[in-house]
């Protein structure tokens, strides 16, 4: 059956995330997989029982469960990001970029982004018909020379940007650069989309300001999710932003699933209130700290100098650049045949780039310290086999 008529072009030439059609590998038992963005399953707590929580079999307000609000609102306090007047939980941060794409952008938008940066949120913004720039960017966040020309071409409406631990990358932004974007933004009155799933997960000692709290006449979104370090499954989110745009984000809000899951959110609000959370956060630091030292150990032991990696003060990702002339498409192909999954650069990068088949995304968070070292030595024979036949 021709169904062409029936779809707009957005969607029609959507491309699918690699990542979700790679996922399926990844719950087979004898697949060692560093490809998701997966926290550990044996480090979530169990759920709590449901005859504990509040009542939350009828419908609910669109914005959130009250209670689930003022938890979120003192994270954000925390943080720095004390003048929000609301809070919008959403299914997920993911949710969080899809009402704010539907909110800000159309096909006459252009929307900067880090270079490479996370690849479902370039859907979510091609979803809508914007026009998507990558921003060069380095071990301390967007180069602020090249976002200054960028801003000056492309008179772009919003920057989406992650500045903790940045996925695929792993790159922290440095308080020097986060102060200078922020100027950027307050000179142009560009909307920052500011996205934060991994900031809890730091394993060294910096300080990790939101950018948006360093705004005071520019728009500003800032994303978070419960799904790095409590339950994935249960996709609890939340959104906060100046309060003229709230409004607006709430309407879209009701119009795409009324609300979150009621029940879930009071799951994550009875545990936020057990005063388990910071015990939880402090163990879940622990152990990835150890498991990020065990594949850096791995990829020195069994790559050495062969590649190039940045050790990551947090979040999930290693950003392994290959040896000259090997494809991380074709890495992935072979490294599965012998049940290793990683996950190729290429999807990352927002636009065209010379190095888009170079790099590999490896997560440390989700198999143990034993099965991470027999992956990289898995993976060594993989790129050692590749650079043989490239050089043959």
């Amino acid at each position: 059956m021709d169904i062409s008529h029936l779809l707009n072009s957005s969607v029609s030439n959507m491309e699918p995330s690699l990542v979700r059609e790679l996922l399926h590998y990844s719950q087979q038992p004898n697949i060692i997989s560093l490809a998701g963005g997966l926290p550990d399953d044996a480090l979530m707590p169990a759920y709590p029982d449901v005859n504990q929580l509040l009542d939350s079999r009828q419908y609910g307000a669109s914005d959130g469960e009250a209670v689930l609000q003022q938890h979120i609102a003192q994270i954000l306090a925390g943080r720095g990001l004390d003048r929000q007047k609301a809070v919008l939980v959403t299914n997920g941060s993911q949710q969080g970029l899809d009402i704010v794409s539907r909110s800000v952008l159309d096909n006459s938008a252009t929307i900067l982004t880090e270079q490479p940066t996370y690849l479902a949120a370039c859907q979510v913004f091609r979803l809508q018909g914007a026009n998507i720039q990558g921003v060069t960017s380095d071990e301390f966040g967007m180069s602020v020379k090249d976002f200054e020309e960028k801003l000056e071409e492309y008179k772009p409406k919003a920057v989406y940007m992650i500045p903790n631990f940045q996925n695929p990358s792993g790159h922290c932004y440095s308080l020097e650069r986060r102060k200078e974007i922020a100027s950027l933004l307050e000179k142009k009155n560009v909307l920052l989309i500011e996205d934060d799933p991994y900031g809890e997960l730091c394993y060294e000692e910096i300080k990790l300001p939101p950018i948006s709290s360093m705004l005071k006449t520019s728009s500003w979104v800032y994303l978070g999710s419960f799904s790095k370090v409590l339950w994935p499954g249960l996709r609890v989110g939340y959104m906060a932003c100046d309060e003229e745009l709230m409004p607006y984000f709430e309407k879209v809000k009701q119009a795409t699933d009324l609300h979150t899951n009621r029940l879930a959110q009071m799951m994550v609000s009875h545990f936020l209130g057990s005063g388990q959370y910071l015990l939880h956060i402090a163990k879940l630091k622990a152990v990835y700290k150890k498991k990020r030292d065990a594949m850096a150990d791995a990829l020195l032991k069994y790559l050495g100098n062969q590649i190039s990696y940045r050790i990551p003060a947090g979040g999930m990702f290693f950003w392994v650049r290959l040896p000259e002339g090997v494809s991380s498409m074709l890495v992935m192909e072979r490294a599965l045949q012998e049940q290793v999954l990683v996950l190729p650069g290429k999807p990352f990068f927002s636009s065209d780039h010379m190095l888009d088949d170079a790099y590999l995304r490896l997560n440390f968070t989700r198999v143990n310290e034993e099965d991470l070292d027999r992956a990289i030595y898995t993976l060594s024979l993989v790129v050692k086999g590749l650079s043989v036949d490239r050089v043959g």
